[in-house]
């Protein structure tokens, strides 16, 4: 079997396959989704998901497609003029772009890979702050310490976190966020099919009072739904089924983010003996706990590249302006212990 440090889709659960094979002896996958047995699973599924994440209990989960999806929910339903975007990589810059589509004076603030976004340009008021909690593209991360202050600078302000590389990896603050949203293919070590966006009850107050009901996939129209325990459009039921019996069987998250950060650790270590390879980021304040990029000269690179593929080891691409020269290395919990320990060892040979 392959090892796969890919930073999402990644590495599933192995336990997902005896799932899968219970939701087809269910029936449950040929159940319509206004039916009873749905909304039972979707009632449970929000239960388990607020025990194992820790999720506050007065903030609403709702059920999309895909985080890409959540760029297009938010800025139809939460936002009515402007919002500011802060990014130092990739999937941050895509979604304030994709904003500005809708909302063309969405105003775009980069910062530096090892540092702190400044407030020097933004609007005390301003109605939505985003932020990207974990920068698939390079490794960073942003530090509980720093969404305080954020939240205390910002006080009116909706602020949305994409967590899509880190959700059910970290444990969060949830009250430091107002909209928080993530795929299930990455940390959730599920199949790829499913979001969702965990949002706060003054999230649900300034939705409620834009009142937009333009779109299929409008906020408010999905939470309607959701309240009743449906989705506004026929869903995945194959990982609503896998996500609930997964939550069942799993730690909670603060157990799991536990043994991520040591394994970060240990990680860390070993890689300070490498030669060709050095961390992109080496702070450990804005280092990810749940996805490592690793720079090194472009030949080096794709020598370990083509030497992991020979060998059964799936390694994430470089992505954006680190295309060339990184390789990403996912640390998210369905990957075994024993595979980085391997995986280390397959590196010291560079």
């Amino acid at each position: 079997m392959r090892s796969n440090f890919y930073p999402g889709p990644s590495k599933i659960y192995p336990q997902v396959a005896g799932y899968f094979q219970e939701a087809m002896e269910s029936g449950i996958l040929e159940r319509n989704h206004r039916s009873k047995a749905f909304q039972e699973l979707f009632s449970d599924t929000k239960i388990l998901l607020k025990s194992k994440l820790n999720i506050p209990l007065d903030y609403e989960i709702v059920m999309v497609s895909s985080a890409t999806e959540c760029w297009e929910i938010i800025a139809q339903s939460f936002i009515q003029h402007k919002s500011y975007h802060f990014f130092n990589g990739a999937f941050g810059e895509k979604w304030c772009n994709y904003t500005r589509k809708i909302h063309p004076k969405a105003e775009a603030i980069s910062f530096g890979l090892e540092e702190n976004p400044s407030f020097q340009s933004v609007d005390k008021k301003a109605e939505l702050l985003g932020f990207t909690h974990n920068e698939t593209s390079n490794g960073t991360a942003i530090s509980e310490q720093f969404q305080e202050e954020v939240r205390v600078k910002f006080p009116e302000s909706l602020i949305a976190y994409d967590a899509t590389s880190s959700m059910a990896g970290y444990e969060f603050n949830w009250e430091l966020g107002d909209i928080w949203y993530a795929s299930v293919q990455k940390c959730f070590g599920l199949p790829a099919g499913m979001a969702l966006m965990v949002v706060s009850p003054k999230a649900l107050d300034m939705a409620k009072k834009i009142d937009e009901n333009e779109h299929y996939n409008s906020f408010n129209f999905i939470l309607r739904n959701a309240l009743n325990n449906q989705t506004h459009h026929t869903p995945n039921i194959a990982n609503f089924y896998l996500l609930n019996r997964l939550m069942q069987n799993v730690e909670n998250i603060s157990a799991i983010h536990h043994n991520l950060k040591k394994r970060k650790e240990q990680f860390c270590k070993e890689l300070s003996k490498l030669e060709n390879l050095s961390s992109l980021i080496h702070s450990n304040v804005f280092q990810s706990d749940t996805v490592f990029c690793l720079s090194g000269e472009i030949e080096v690179i794709k020598k370990i590249k083509q030497q992991a593929d020979n060998e059964g080891i799936i390694l994430g691409n470089g992505y954006g302006k680190w295309k060339e020269n990184t390789i990403r290395i996912a640390n998210f919990p369905a990957i075994p212990n024993q595979h980085y320990k391997d995986l280390i060892n397959f590196l010291l040979r560079f």
